[in-house]
């Protein structure tokens, strides 16, 4: 998320006046390795040395819920109602975009009817 995590326990930087490669290993069990010239200079605990995770918190036994609090996800709107002509309205309609293919033969291919979608309408 490019956010900054500060290292809480720094590696001796070199004090010469050569050129350094540093080198950050990260492992899949939440360790690091930081290499120097390729040579281990320190190892440790990512979450331990790393400024990563948020401070941990205790949950207080004093906090509940307020008394009128409703554990369902959704709640109907009491003031809710169908449009007045909802059950009047058609679930599935003719697409508007459908064309008879020029090779349909009604003899043969029976009539033709346009493919259904649902009414937008709905």
């Amino acid at each position: 998320n490019g956010e900054n995590h500060l290292v809480t326990r720094n590696p001796a930087a070199m004090s010469d006046d050569l050129t350094h490669t540093y080198t950050l290993l990260l492992k899949q069990d939440n360790t690091y390795v930081i290499y120097v010239d390729a040579e281990n200079v320190q190892e440790g605990d990512i979450e331990e040395d790393f400024n990563i995770l948020p401070p941990k918190t205790i949950d207080d036994p004093e906090v509940t819920k307020p008394e009128d609090w409703v554990d369902e996800v959704m709640i109907d709107d009491p003031e809710d109602v169908k449009p007045a002509d909802w059950d009047d309205q058609p679930e599935t309609i003719n697409d508007p975009d459908a064309a008879k293919p020029e090779d349909w033969d009604d003899d043969l291919d029976g009539e033709w009817e346009a493919s259904q979608i649902p009414n937008p309408e709905r």
